[in-house]
């Protein structure tokens, strides 16, 4: 099935996965009133998250474990122990505050960050979210450069856009950290980067899945596919990476 994602809010980087505790938080930095519900159908499975510069928040479609790794800059397969409905059930979230002096002073990354901050306090409210953090050493691939070198396009996008289904990955304005993230969705294992590239890239990248049937025309496999169209590798490895441990969560409290 087609999973399109809306990338502008919910791509971050990987620093500081875990923000101060909910209950030191200042009353700005907390929702007055938050809405959720369960999603309704969508027929093209995408999934949206807006956090304008102010005091509203908003996510539609989404799951909790794709919400928990915006929230707390850790990606979906390091977020552990949760149960089955943390990735199956979709909720649309709606959230406000109060108009606060000190948020109209903050940059747009201050703002973003202030966001996530407000979006763990409100698993701990809604959701009696506890989990900590914690290093593992976990099955991985290392996203390293094949036999010559890069194929990836630098790019001249002022955003970042990502667009996932069964057998394609196209992507605009990603770093290769970011580009690992999202091969790990794909690989079913992390995937750590170590290219050793910066800058942002696009790309696009098209495969045969396992299970389907190979024609003349066909796509390659998907690892064939990561090198011949990327000019990169995945290498299985062993990682030590950090992990959020979920230690209680809850479905939501009625609003």
């Amino acid at each position: 099935m087609l999973r399109q994602i809306t990338i502008a809010a919910l791509i971050v980087s990987t620093s500081g996965a875990l923000a101060q505790s909910p209950t030191s938080h200042p009353n700005f930095e907390t929702f007055d009133v938050a809405t959720i519900k369960p999603a309704a159908p969508s027929p093209d499975g995408h999934t949206h998250i807006n956090y304008p510069m102010g005091d509203r928040f908003s996510a539609a479609n989404i799951t909790l474990l794709a919400l928990m790794q915006w929230a707390y800059n850790m990606p979906e397969k390091q977020i552990l122990n949760g149960p089955s409905w943390l990735s199956s059930t979709r909720f649309d979230i709606q959230a406000e505050s109060a108009p606060s002096d000190q948020a109209k002073h903050l940059t747009s990354e201050q703002g973003r960050d202030l966001k996530r901050r407000m979006l763990q306090a409100l698993f701990a409210d809604r959701f009696h979210l506890k989990l900590h953090q914690e290093t593992r050493n976990l099955l991985a691939y290392d996203l390293v450069l094949a036999k010559g070198g890069s194929k990836l396009k630098p790019s001249h996008s002022n955003g970042r856009t990502v667009g996932r289904g069964r057998a394609y990955f196209n992507a605009e304005g990603l770093t290769t950290s970011l580009i690992a993230e999202e091969l790990s969705q794909i690989a079913g294992r992390i995937v750590v980067d170590k290219t050793n590239l910066s800058g942002r890239y696009d790309l696009k990248l098209q495969w045969t899945p396992d299970d389907a049937p190979a024609t003349n025309n066909s796509a390659p496999s998907f690892f064939t596919a990561v090198q011949e169209q990327l000019g990169l590798k995945l290498e299985s490895a062993k990682e030590a990476v950090p992990v959020l441990v979920i230690d209680h969560i809850d479905l939501p409290t009625p609003n």
